[in-house]
């Protein structure tokens, strides 16, 4: 077990590799590199970051922060059907694209709405 102090740390880590690691395939892929490996490569990001988004917790009352913390975690599933369309042959890069799409907005709108409830409970 990670003490109270390390767990922050090695959650946002974590999150960050994954998303790196998910954004260097989806782009190496659309320049037309292949590997033969990437789609699993992709598959690791993505579990990664639902990994990170399983194990964060709002201990807070604020109703707000909890839905958006429960849309990180949404965020993180369509990652994972994302990469479940990109590691079966029969799935297109268009259709791994689309979940990565909207995984991706809900993620952004997620970071930059906590940051603004964040500095809102602070103020009152």
């Amino acid at each position: 077990m990670l003490s109270k102090e390390k767990q922050p740390v090695v959650q946002n880590l974590t999150l960050t590799a994954g998303l790196l690691i998910m954004l260097g395939v989806v782009v190496m892929r659309l320049l037309g590199i292949e590997w033969e490996h990437d789609r699993w490569l992709f598959a690791l990001g993505a579990v990664m970051t639902l990994a990170e988004r399983l194990t964060e917790r709002y201990e807070g009352k604020n109703m707000r922060l909890r839905i958006l913390y429960r849309l990180g975690k949404i965020s993180a599933v369509l990652y994972c059907v994302a990469a479940y369309f990109m590691v079966t042959p029969t799935g297109k890069l268009r259709d791994s694209l689309a979940f990565l799409v909207a995984g991706a907005v809900m993620q952004i709108y997620c970071s930059l709405a906590y940051e603004h409830e964040i500095k809102k409970e602070k103020e009152t």
